[in-house]
Order: C-alpha cells, then structure tokens, then sequence
C-alpha cells in the first residue's frame, strides 16, 4: 500500500511541476478577394487575416498562383499588424510570403496579417494558399502546430468571368519565321458597347504591324528575333479600358532565318496565316 501511495504522489509532484498542455482551438489563417469576377487587366486585393485568441508566436504563409494567370502589383504586400516583426515578399514570381515573429502571442482579437495585389492575365484563375509554418505559445513555450494551422488554413480561391467582351482568338502558330505573318483576331463574345474601340499594342519592335479599320483583327510580320506580347484593349468611347487581352508571339528571325525569308520574299514564297 505504502509502495502505490509512494507511485501517486510521485505522479502529482511530476504533474505539478510539468507545464500544462496547451488546449486551445486551432488557429485559423483566412484570405478574402475583393472581388471573384475578373478580366484579363483586373487587379485583385487579397486580405490576410488570422482567427481571434490564436496564441501564435511565429507564422509563415504562403499565397501561390500561376503567373500565366496572374502577375504580382509591385510594391503592393503590406504587412497590416504593426504588433508583430513580420515581413511580406511578393517580388519571388508565382507566389507572396508573409513571415512573422513575437516574443509574446499575437493579439488575441481577430484582425489583418497582410495585404497585396495581384493582376490578372486570364479571364479565369485560381490562387492557393498554405501556412507552412505556425508555433503557438504554450505557458511560455513555442509549440509546433504547423500541421493543424495548415490543415485548418489551407485554401484555394478560384476567380471566373461572365462580363468579358473580347478574346484573342487562339491561332495555329506562335512562331512565325522572318517575312512570315499571322492574322490575329479579337473575337466578339458579346455585342460591344457603343462606341466602344479595340486598340492592340505590342511589347517591343519584333514585329511589324498592321491594324484593320474596325480594329477586330491585327497583322504582324516577323521583324527581328525574340518573343512579344501581343495586347488588344478594349477602350469605351469615354476611353477608359474596359478589357485587356494578351497573347505571347514569338519570331524566329536568326541569321539563317533572315537569309532564308530574303528567298522566299524574292521569289513570293512568304506565308501569312489567317487561321
């Protein structure tokens, strides 16, 4: 009898002297869009914000996207908790990464992390996020809990478009050879609102360009040598853009394909595509 009332007390003073597991609810990470209709040309606002009595101590998280999809707005991730040491860096291209740190748990009411801008590229996107890091404190220990933060958190925003006007119709090649030329066309979803313009623009002098009077189709001609990207604004007749398209054309014009599209000029041999 003594020898188990040894064991018990033995169990207590342990249990006394340990620091008390930590029970409260999972932290959860949120992100909002400030709008889920987009266009090529749309810029998106997305806010971060952590769940209230969190206990955190240190978190990173991550926001992932395509960048055929999206395009980060430079010098947009502001960190918004002025409590915390944290930093945002979206300048890595196809994601934003926000990181934290404090030697106390953040504040215990629910509030905003960080915010940052992406502009769309398509008319239909998605963006993921993830913690890939989360420690809570645990009567004053750092306690890992990336797992259940993670699983809590993670979050895939899908964005869609039921207002476009215009598409740059998919053509049947993107490399063109020197001399060579393609028509593209912006196809008409819908009827386009009156007065409305499409105007195209091109990246650099790759390629040489001809417009058609109702601005719905674009010639170019290989030039020089490199990738372009080819872009159609839609412009309403107060001339605020109203949709922007892209696509990315590449011409083939090294020393052999010059020397190959001066024959095929000279003896009319030269294509245009118009498919």
């Amino acid at each position: 009898m003594k020898k188990i009332l040894s064991i018990v007390l033995a169990a207590l003073m342990l249990l006394a002297i340990m620091p008390t597991a930590f029970a409260a609810s999972t932290p959860v990470v949120t992100v909002k869009a400030d709008k889920s209709v987009i266009n090529n040309g749309t810029v998106v606002t997305f806010t971060v914000s952590v769940s209230a009595n969190s206990n955190l101590t240190a978190l990173t998280h991550q926001v992932t996207y395509n960048t055929s999809e999206f395009e980060y707005v430079a010098d947009s991730a502001v960190v918004a908790d002025s409590n915390i040491a944290a930093a945002v860096n979206g300048n890595t291209a196809g994601k934003v990464t926000f990181a934290a740190a404090a030697t106390k748990s953040f504040d215990s009411s629910a509030h905003t992390l960080y915010t940052f801008k992406l502009k769309a590229k398509k008319a239909v996107a998605t963006v993921s996020a993830t913690v890939t890091e989360a420690y809570v404190d645990n009567n004053g220990r750092d306690t890992d809990v990336t797992s259940a933060v993670a699983n809590a958190s993670t979050k895939t925003i899908s964005f869609t478009t039921n207002n476009n006007y215009i598409v740059i119709r998919e053509p049947s090649v993107k490399t063109i050879r020197y001399k060579d030329a393609i028509v593209l066309h912006a196809d008409a979803n819908k009827t386009l609102p009156s007065g409305s313009r499409i105007e195209w623009t091109t990246s650099n002098g790759n390629f040489k360009t001809k417009t058609s009077d109702d601005g719905k189709s674009f010639t170019i001609t290989s030039n020089s040598n490199g990738s372009t990207t080819i872009t159609a604004t839609l412009y309403s007749s107060s001339g605020s853009v109203l949709e922007i398209e892209t696509i990315e054309m590449k011409s083939k014009a090294g020393f052999f394909d010059i020397l190959g599209g001066f024959f095929r000029s000279l003896f009319g041999a030269t294509k245009t595509y118009d498919k």
